[in-house]
């Protein structure tokens, strides 16, 4: 009992610190040598939708505003399935200006619209983004200037998630700084393997068709990766986009992320191959695996905890820290529901809500369920 205790407490520790300080270390040592130019290949920015009439004209409009030449750029908006008034909004703006165009669907899920649409886009890059986020002006010159380096296939911006200002979007504001984080030191030494399907843009050429029950900010950087070609984290290509503003939304979105993500990771296993790419494989079990695994540590952990209370004080000490640490929880679940924060207590319950959604969405690969559409 006393080493399961050992074990859970030190992955825990290593998961949620450890791994961060380890990066910190290597990238005093260790950062890659990308060469960075602006240049102007022809670029599809592509936008997935579904009965988007509400924000697509907003969005068709911050895309216009890019600083991108014209004559070398599209916008691509793939519609899948739309019943609305979406595909009438489309049409009508690219009637006055040849760069947008309208690809429709049937209705397959936002993956499966990607797979169908790429094919057709006229880009050497091709730009992923949502009706809802919305791009600075420089965002795609700076994606852009990443692929001057042969070596490199996939570039992820850094999505700003705006506040809704409740207590889940504030507490998960901090959650995002720390994987920004996290991103940005695996970027600089070399060892970055996923993105942000909100702004993601790769060599067309390298993409392969993908099964609609994975997503795009999963699977196309492991795909990359699996061809020999570099995934970068671009601190300067910004977008924005908003949280869950409630707990059902976040507890759904963990769920059905955790459940997506850990299947389409798994089936790229080669790449989870220690001997074949040591680095990689350590950086995707401690980034991701280790992480969608800590609801598991944590009960494991508490009920170890339990059955050493009579072995002294110092596991008292840390059950009554555990017990602490979850009455915080409550509190802070206590506080959401009345729309205040406190400031730690919120927090914890942040934390304690996505790894709730890690353990349903582990259990839910686990049991071999799938997302077969997944929209925006």
């Amino acid at each position: 009992m006393k080493l399961i205790f050992l074990i859970t407490l030190l992955t825990l520790l290593y998961t949620w610190g450890g791994y961060l300080f380890l990066l910190f270390i290597f990238s005093r040592f260790i950062q890659i040598r990308l060469r960075k130019n602006e240049i102007h290949p022809h670029v599809t920015v592509l936008v997935t939708v579904h009965n988007e009439e509400q924000s697509i004209e907003k969005r068709i409009k911050n895309l216009f505003e890019i600083d991108y030449p014209k004559g070398l750029s599209e916008i691509l908006i793939v519609s899948d399935g739309s019943t609305d008034k979406t595909n009438d909004i489309v049409d009508s703006i690219s009637k006055e200006d040849g760069q947008i165009k309208l690809f429709k669907t049937e209705g397959g899920g936002k993956s499966s619209a990607q797979n169908k649409a790429i094919p057709y886009a006229k880009g050497e890059i091709i730009v992923l983004t949502d009706a809802n986020t919305l791009f600075n002006k420089d965002a795609v010159k700076n994606l852009i200037k990443n692929f001057a380096d042969e070596k490199v296939g996939c570039v992820s911006g850094k999505l700003i998630l705006m506040n809704k200002n409740n207590v889940i979007a504030e507490s998960q504001g901090f959650y995002w700084k720390y994987e920004i984080l996290l991103r940005r030191l695996e970027s600089k030494i070399g060892i970055f393997h996923t993105a942000s399907g909100q702004i993601l843009a790769f060599r067309k050429r390298l993409f392969r068709p993908f099964e609609c029950k994975y997503g795009d900010d999963c699977i196309i950087p492991l795909d990359i990766l699996l061809q020999g070609h570099k995934v970068i984290h671009e601190d300067n290509a910004i977008a924005y986009d908003s949280f869950p503003s409630t707990i059902k939304a976040e507890f759904k979105a963990r769920i059905r992320m955790t459940l997506r993500n850990i299947t389409c990771t798994i089936s790229k296993y080669p790449l989870l191959n220690p001997f074949r790419f040591p680095m990689f494989s350590i950086s995707i079990l401690s980034h991701k695996i280790l992480r969608w695994l800590t609801p598991y540590c944590m009960i494991v952990f508490f009920v170890a905890n339990f059955f050493l209370l009579n072995e002294g004080y110092f596991y008292r000490i840390t059950f009554c820290c555990q017990l602490g640490f979850y009455f915080l929880g409550v509190a802070g679940f206590i506080a959401e529901k009345n729309n205040f924060r406190l400031l730690i207590a919120s927090q914890v319950f942040s934390f304690i809500l996505a790894n709730a959604g890690f353990f349903f969405g582990v259990l839910k690969a686990i049991l071999g369920q799938k997302i077969a559409i997944y929209r925006n």
